[in-house]
């Protein structure tokens, strides 16, 4: 019986810190796990993203991205093909990168990806 408290245990602190590791967008949706470690995602203006006929180039300035900060001094661009385009559940675009600028989830409204 000690030892099934302990693993429930262990389930529950493990859940938590999942859900601790993980945010919320603005319009507090849950960005999914393997997209964030908890900074790593955010809503990002219409005006950063363009399409183009292979998918998305969007265009960060220094600090309109918590993961990428005005001390970067230079935009931040990056290509996204439309298969790696998942659906925004609010109608916003989002964008989860990692401390590098590399890409790890983009979300795009209705009708644009």
């Amino acid at each position: 019986m000690r030892v099934i408290a302990s693993f429930a245990m262990v389930a529950l602190l493990t859940v938590g810190v999942t859900r601790a590791l993980s945010h919320q967008a603005p319009s507090l949706w849950d960005y999914p796990f393997n997209c964030c470690s908890g900074a790593d995602c955010a809503q990002i203006e219409a005006e950063a993203v363009r399409e183009v006929p292979s998918g998305f180039v969007v265009t960060i300035a220094p600090g309109r991205h918590p993961m990428w900060p005005k001390e970067r001094r230079a935009p931040l661009r990056v290509e996204i093909p439309h298969e790696k385009a998942q659906r925004s559940p609010d109608g916003h675009w989002h964008l989860c990168i990692n401390d590098a600028g590399e890409l790890l989830c983009f979300f795009a409204p209705a009708g644009d990806s």
